[in-house]
């Protein structure tokens, strides 16, 4: 791996916090203003895990400022605002990490239909297992020092320091990427079998796979502070997971903003033209002899949402199917000729 200078710190880390920024919003634009819906449970972590980001580039910038990466502080209250500063950082990244697993664990429970019993129990667990890592890299970072937590910013020498162990480092990454590789493997037995076109298959696959991207930071983050110590390289990895997580739960919901204008329906599985539009009329003959009586319905289907697929109970498994919001409006010919008498305006 090439070394990152460290002047290439904060640029690097202000492009990833800016991306996922970006892909923040325009999931919540989708959700507020595209389709009129309020925040799900998956909203409201994603948030959390963009403030939490944000407060893992702000210690990140601090730490650099007070000489993490070189020269070391020479003063003692530079030296200790640098390791509160650092053991402030451990709990944004190592516990705030989490927050991205979790919002994908609350899409997954309206992506997994109820048809697939043990892949729903699957999730469940994976949930539980989640929450569970969660809190205990909190309680490990804070505790593993002692009832104490100021120890971690003493000057003595060898006092202890959470941010400096690397059996606290190793047994944070074992349940990082273990809950990393199931969260991601989760959504893919759902493709065998499900009615959709290749391409959409493939799109699905894709969105999903952009995991691997947090997987491999992940990884090379280890690599790195185990192997080749370069710690410019240490903060860029932690911030590429971070925002590599954010982005693949933004993913699925920002389909309405890549769709081509004017792209048409391509029927039950496809992406939909923003207003599907039909025209029925049927003719009846009256009693009394008059004129037919003709009832025109038009029918409009809504905008299709394009956000989280929500596979409904169904029959089978391994079944999707698309809703849609319908109005119907349903006039007689009598109600359309009394509308064309009205007088117009001059």
């Amino acid at each position: 791996m090439l070394e990152t200078p460290k002047v290439a710190v904060v640029p690097v880390e202000s492009i990833l916090i800016a991306l996922s920024l970006a892909a923040v919003v325009a999931r919540l634009a989708v959700r507020r203003v595209h389709q009129g819906q309020s925040l799900t449970v998956c909203d409201w972590l994603l948030v959390a895990s963009m403030l939490d980001a944000i407060a893992l580039f702000t210690t990140d910038m601090l730490a650099y400022k007070l000489g993490a990466l070189g020269p070391y502080p020479t003063t003692e209250a530079e030296q200790i605002s640098l390791k509160k500063v650092t053991f402030a950082g451990n709990y944004f990244y190592d516990t705030g990490v989490y927050f991205p697993k979790l919002a994908l664990c609350a899409l997954y429970v309206k992506l997994i239909p109820p048809t697939m019993p043990q892949l729903r129990k699957a999730m469940h667990a994976t949930s539980v297992l989640t929450v569970t890592f969660a809190l205990t890299t909190c309680f490990l970072d804070t505790f593993w020092c002692g009832t104490h937590p100021s120890v971690n910013w003493s000057l003595e020498d060898g006092a202890c320091s959470t941010y400096d162990s690397k059996e606290v480092f190793r047994i944070d990454w074992i349940m990082n990427i273990v809950s990393d590789v199931i969260i991601f493997s989760l959504p893919f037995p759902l493709l065998k079998g499900l009615q959709l076109k290749p391409r959409y298959i493939v799109g699905v696959a894709a969105i999903f796979s952009a995991g691997i991207v947090t997987v491999a930071a992940s990884v090379s983050r280890f690599a790195t502070v185990e192997v080749i110590h370069n710690w410019p390289n240490v903060y860029i990895l932690s911030m590429t997971e971070m925002a590599a997580a954010i982005i693949v739960v933004s993913l699925p919901a920002l389909k309405p903003l890549l769709r081509r204008r004017g792209e048409g329906s391509t029927g039950q599985y496809g992406t939909g033209a923003s207003v599907q539009r039909a025209t029925t009329s049927s003719h009846v003959k009256l009693s009394s002899g008059r004129d037919p009586y003709v009832a025109t319905a038009h029918v409009s289907s809504a905008e299709d949402s394009g956000s989280d697929v929500e596979l409904r109970t169904v029959g089978r498994s391994n079944v999707i199917y698309k809703t849609a919001h319908v109005s119907v409006t349903y006039q007689t010919r009598e109600d359309t000729r009394e509308g064309d008498r009205q007088p117009t305006p001059n």
